[in-house]
């Protein structure tokens, strides 16, 4: 696999469509204007990259790292496994074009909801297979061990005060 490392390199209105861009670090590039159209971008990372009116249309963004990147005007019409989670962790304005399986919503000039549709089969069920990102691995950090709570804790929850069944005495 080449190294594919551009960390803070100026790559304006480059041309990157097609291209195998798997794994490749661009942290803080500036993208501005680029072209990465089709481009697979897959485990990418573009945190704190501008990508302001950049073409992604049609990319891979599997995995791709968006942190504080910024999307403001960029064309991500078609690309492809996008989540809300990466839209909520960049900046982006109402000029960004989005896939249509998501859908913004504004409600003023800086906030928004995020929404993504799930598409759904022929017998009207939504599939549940749709990729999560682990929101600990975006953002660098784990839950901590209080908030993960195992099955047998959930069960004994119900169980405090409870006084014993008096046929279970006999």
């Amino acid at each position: 696999m080449a190294d594919l490392n551009f960390t803070k390199k100026d790559l304006q209105k480059s041309d990157f469509k097609g291209h195998n861009l798997a794994f490749a670090n661009m942290r803080g590039a500036d993208l501005q204007e680029a072209n990465l159209s089709e481009a697979n971008l897959k485990e990418a990372d573009l945190r704190e990259a501008n990508l302001k009116g950049a073409n992604l249309h049609g990319a891979n963004m599997d995995g791709t790292f968006l942190r504080d990147a910024n999307l403001r005007g960029a064309n991500l019409s078609s690309a492809t496994h996008l989540c809300c989670v990466d839209i909520e962790s960049s900046y982006i304005d109402k000029d960004t074009k989005f896939p249509t399986y998501i859908k913004i919503r504004w409600k003023s000039e800086r906030k928004y909801t995020c929404k993504e549709i799930q598409k759904r089969s022929k017998s009207g069920r939504r599939h549940h297979d749709q990729r999560v990102k682990d929101k600990g691995r975006l953002w660098g950090n784990r839950r901590a061990n209080d908030e993960r709570r195992l099955e047998v804790d959930r069960r004994g929850i119900g169980l405090k005060g409870r006084k014993p069944n008096a046929a279970a005495k006999k």
